[in-house]
């Protein structure tokens, strides 16, 4: 038997040429998109900046948080409230939740899912059904509406909340109102 007849290929270089081709075009569309994204995030970053700092520095600066512009599109500044529990800090936010008496935020979900306060009916569901022998997965969490609206709260009334357990961003924001 020989060996070289049976491994001996025929390639078409008129395929490879444009395989080859096709990826120099895919080379170069990676090198499009990545700049593109580059332009994106510092678009944002500039529109985030103006938004946040610029403007709403010159309008404190003003002593003014509205204007109306002469064709009626308006100007303001409003407070921006973002926070979201890390994964690892879930434990130490519920507790410091728990013990400042904000417990009825958390919802506590196993298969069917309890609201604000209903904590202890939860803890109650879950033993009763492992008891029956069935696995239960529970699930604590703050949703983050109520999250947020919990901070916009404590915030306007110049409560203190722990910025690492809440991942919190508090800025402010300016607000274009067009016109039409």
């Amino acid at each position: 038997m020989n060996l070289e007849q049976l491994t001996t290929i025929n390639i078409d270089t008129n395929q490879t040429k444009e395989i080859s081709d096709l990826c120099n075009q895919l080379l170069s569309q990676n090198k499009k998109v990545e700049q593109a994204e580059k332009l994106l995030a510092d678009a944002k970053a500039e529109q985030t900046r103006l938004s946040e700092e610029v403007i709403p520095a010159k309008m404190s600066e003003a002593g003014i948080s509205m204007i109306k512009l002469e064709d009626g599109s308006s100007v303001e500044i409003s407070p921006y409230y973002y926070a979201k529990i890390p994964e690892d800090k879930k434990a130490d936010a519920f507790k410091w939740l728990r013990d400042n008496d904000f417990g009825d935020l958390i919802k506590n979900n196993l298969s069917i899912s309890f609201g604000k306060g209903e904590d202890s009916d939860a803890v109650k569901s879950k033993s009763e059904l492992e008891s029956k022998g069935l696995v239960v997965d529970q699930k604590e969490d703050v949703h983050w509406q109520t999250l947020r609206g919990f901070v916009r709260e404590q915030t306007e009334k110049n409560k203190n909340i722990p910025s690492d357990l809440f991942g919190l961003y508090i800025a402010n924001r300016t607000k274009i109102t067009l016109n039409n």
